[in-house]
């Protein structure tokens, strides 16, 4: 994964973060407004946007060590594109 890819992967993940974090706020705007049977569904999906949004913390954390894991192991080995023998030549 070159560090573009990983900027990009990086960059979804706040992207779902903030969707998430937006949706959890209108729904729990929404439960202040209705009552009843409206009421309850509007705090079941605030409910379940809440679930979702720890579930996508714990996935942006693993994208961001797989991201370092990643741009870490292509500094080892060297862009993908050039020949080992390429390495430490002069141009």
């Amino acid at each position: 994964m070159d560090a573009e890819a990983g900027s990009r992967a990086l960059s979804a993940a706040d992207d779902l973060a903030e969707l998430l974090r937006l949706a959890s706020s209108a729904a729990e705007r929404l439960s202040h407004e209705v009552y009843g049977p409206s009421f309850d569904h509007a705090e079941l999906i605030a409910h379940e946007l809440r679930r979702l949004r720890r579930s996508v913390d714990k996935l942006h954390a693993d994208v961001t060590a797989f991201v370092s894991r990643e741009e870490g192991a292509t500094v080892e080995r060297g862009h993908p594109l050039r020949r080992s023998g390429d390495r430490g030549a002069s141009a």
